[in-house]
């Protein structure tokens, strides 16, 4: 991605929040999701705003890179155990082919639920070992 296509995310993202993109952000923007494609990240902005759990709050870079990263995953285990693994959890239909990478917005819920299972394994794990201390 290049600076122009930076300031067009910024401007994207505008459109949903009123922001007011400058230099400074586009350069921000930039550096954090400079190795993505422009498409990749407007895909990203638009799934933030789609999806209920984080429609209201303020998209930031981080967001964008959060959920593009969580659609990077492309070798075809990983397609697998992401398309098992969301099947579990009812974040996609039974019939999801198996080798057909989760949309953006799919692969971002899984990502998020992974992440509550780990913390609530910390969260285990910590009390277990209080209760026996």
């Amino acid at each position: 991605m290049n600076t122009q296509e930076a300031a067009k995310l910024l401007a994207v993202a505008a459109g949903f929040d009123n922001r007011r993109p400058d230099d400074l952000a586009t350069a921000a923007w930039l550096e954090l999701l400079g190795d993505f494609t422009y498409d990749q990240c407007r895909t990203a902005i638009v799934a933030h705003y789609r999806d209920p759990a984080t429609r209201h709050q303020y998209l930031t870079a981080a967001h964008v890179l959060d959920r593009v990263e969580a659609g990077a995953r492309t070798k075809t285990a990983d397609v697998e155990t992401d398309v098992r693994s969301a099947k579990a959890r009812g974040i996609v239909p039974a019939d999801w082919p198996r080798r057909q990478p989760l949309d953006p917005e799919a692969a971002y819920r899984l990502q998020a639920a992974r992440e509550r299972d780990r913390q609530e394994s910390i969260r285990y794990t910590t009390g277990a070992i209080e209760a026996g201390a």
